[in-house]
């Protein structure tokens, strides 16, 4: 969840390009779908058919259109005391 100006973050989604709708059928092209659900169909339908190029990644841009941003942003890392950098040296 993002903090600044009370804003939520926005899962990642993926949709199959029309002129790839061959390549993986049952996928609806065109329809938003969250990315990690989008890659799970893609890997349980290459598992059910058994084929053989299951290295690699599951939503291939050449295939797949994204949008929103993935994992949100880290957050800075909260300034230490000097003592604490000198004690965690020491171990």
């Amino acid at each position: 969840m993002k903090r600044e100006s009370g804003g939520h973050y926005q899962a990642r989604e993926a949709r199959l390009l029309p002129a790839s709708a061959h390549v993986f059928p049952g996928i609806p092209p065109g329809v938003w779908i969250q990315a990690a659900t989008m890659a799970d169909i893609v890997w349980t339908r290459r598992l059910q058919r058994a084929e053989g190029w299951l290295a690699g990644r599951a939503l291939d841009p050449a295939h797949f259109e994204f949008r929103y941003g993935g994992l949100p942003q880290a957050e800075p890392e909260l300034r230490r005391r000097a003592a604490d950098r000198l004690r965690s040296e020491v171990y």
